[in-house]
């Protein structure tokens, strides 16, 4: 008897465990759809875009009126060799005639919003500010292609330029990397300016109007995200933006995974922040219902059926790489190398929503190239392969077990750090081609 009751019991446990696993799987694919939708859109919408602006001769910036026109360095880091450059260069463009002030600060309260709040107070009798990283590299005629837009139009607040990449090829992983943030720029960000919707400034290679900066209430380091959190409180606020896809600033990936970590969950986990402190504020302001459920719903991120696993993928792939040259080669490569990032993002979610210590983790993505075992990514590495070895066991499951096999290899390479330059995965891909 009380064998029959735990063989029930265990019967009962299974179901449960059963149906909350479909429920799960089955939120996971809606969850999937409403993002996938919203990505074919876009590119849907980029190639009418550009249809439109084929057919009439006029490129959505050109809406803005750009007529042709005739700095402090904010030192944040808390490593000595890289202050004393910064000072020698300082000290440099000095004597060459150009009003450079070195900022040092002696902490890092707010990171780069409490380091950019600082550099304001020396700014009040400027006009317009510039931002960039360290490692960015604008143009000469940087200033003379986007301050126009910003001088003939007073409802602008900010122009942001599009971002390229100076080590794109040094290693799969910049690669992965370029994929997807030029989906992102080329598409993505270019395509809810010329619609009219909101877009984040990137927190480098743009240009500010101050007045802009102050009417949105300042920069605000109550979440590591600072540059979305300052363009969302200034879209609220009735500011228009100007993305030039045009002007392009070089600026370098991180080649070692664990800055590629740890720059990605603040990415993720930024947004999930802001959500969570911004949600009431969006809803109660003046924007359009349909502009609200756009920023609530979709700005911010047992078997399942074969479309939701491969054909929706491929299609999102393919929408995806198109924007970087040659980026069909590499789709196969994309995809695993992101569906490995999703221990870190998921995790970053979780910090985010629960505000837990490490959503404040600040981590420059250049940081020194640090050797580690990454247990998650190992994990989900021996499940992956498992699930290949069981796929394997079933005549009808063999692709799943390719794909499977090889993910679990990828999560394996990201266990043991194997995709940091001079790694199994980091040499040039250049270099491979010959």
């Amino acid at each position: 008897m009380i064998m029959l009751l735990t063989l029930a019991n265990v019967s009962l446990l299974y179901r449960v465990y059963v149906s909350l696993l479909r429920g799960l799987v089955t939120l996971a694919v809606a969850a999937s759809l409403l993002v996938s939708a919203d990505r074919v859109l876009k590119v849907v919408r980029h190639a009418l875009i550009l249809l439109q602006a084929r057919w009439s001769g006029r490129k959505p910036e050109q809406r803005f009126s750009s007529r042709p026109l005739p700095d402090p360095v904010l030192d944040d880091s808390t490593c000595k060799a890289t202050r004393m450059l910064v000072e020698e260069t300082v000290a440099e463009w000095r004597e060459r005639g150009v009003n450079v002030q070195c900022v040092c600060r002696d902490n890092r309260k707010g990171y780069k919003a409490g380091a950019l709040k600082e550099g304001m107070e020396l700014l009040d009798d400027c006009e317009f500010i510039a931002i960039f990283d360290a490692d960015f590299k604008p143009e000469p005629d940087f200033l003379m292609r986007t301050l126009p837009y910003l001088v003939d139009n007073p409802q602008v607040g900010f122009v942001q330029a599009r971002w390229s990449f100076t080590n794109a090829d040094e290693s799969f992983l910049t690669k992965a990397q370029q994929i997807s943030l030029n989906f992102h720029c080329k598409c993505e960000q270019y395509v809810h300016f010329a619609t009219g919707s909101f877009f984040n400034f990137n927190g480098t290679a743009g240009v500010w109007r101050a007045k802009a900066i102050r009417a949105a209430g300042g920069w605000n380091s109550r979440t590591t995200v600072e540059d979305m959190d300052l363009s969302l409180r200034a879209f609220m606020a009735g500011w228009a933006a100007v993305f030039l896809t045009d002007v392009t600033v070089l600026n370098e990936l991180p080649a070692s995974f664990f800055a590629y970590r740890k720059q990605q969950h603040r990415w993720t986990c930024g947004p999930v922040q802001l959500w969570r402190r911004t949600a009431p504020d969006i809803w109660r302001s003046a924007l359009p219902l349909a502009t609200k459920l756009d920023l609530l719903l979709v700005h911010f991120g047992v078997t399942i059926p074969l479309w939701a696993l491969v054909h929706l993928p491929v299609v999102i792939t393919l929408s995806t790489a198109f924007f970087t040259p040659q980026g069909w080669v590499h789709c196969i490569l994309y995809v695993l190398f992101e569906n490995a990032m999703g221990v870190v993002k998921l995790w970053a979610v979780v910090a985010g929503l629960l505000d837990l210590r490490q959503a404040q983790e600040w981590v420059m993505p250049l940081a020194p190239r640090v050797c580690r075992f990454y247990a998650g990514e190992m994990l989900m590495g021996l499940l992956a392969i498992s699930a290949a070895a069981a796929a394997l066991a079933s005549a009808t499951r063999w692709s799943f077990a390719v794909f499977l096999a090889l993910q679990g290899l990828v999560f394996g390479a990201f266990a043991f750090n194997l995709v940091d330059c001079g790694g199994l995965l980091g040499g040039r891909l250049g270099e491979r081609a010959r």
